[in-house]
């Protein structure tokens, strides 16, 4: 996984500050969450618009995306 630039995480919700609700399984922060200090590979959620959301809810282990595509809007943080 090191020699990845990017990661496409699918998401069922997202909110401004780049969190990501998923499945539940916590399968994509465990995967990210040794790369979060030099964030590489670049994580990027792919969803419509329909899914943002006011607020996600976050537990401590939850990692936020550097990045989500819409098809109107590139969110970046």
């Amino acid at each position: 996984m090191s020699e990845l630039d990017i990661i496409f995480t699918p998401l069922v919700a997202f909110d401004d500050l780049g969190h990501r609700l998923g499945m539940g399984g916590g399968y994509y922060d465990r995967t990210l969450a040794p790369f979060q200090t030099n964030h590489k590979p670049l994580a990027v959620g792919i969803a419509f618009d329909q899914q943002k959301v006011d607020r996600v809810p976050i537990e401590s282990w939850d990692m936020p995306l550097q990045k989500i595509v819409t098809p109107s809007k590139i969110w970046q943080w």
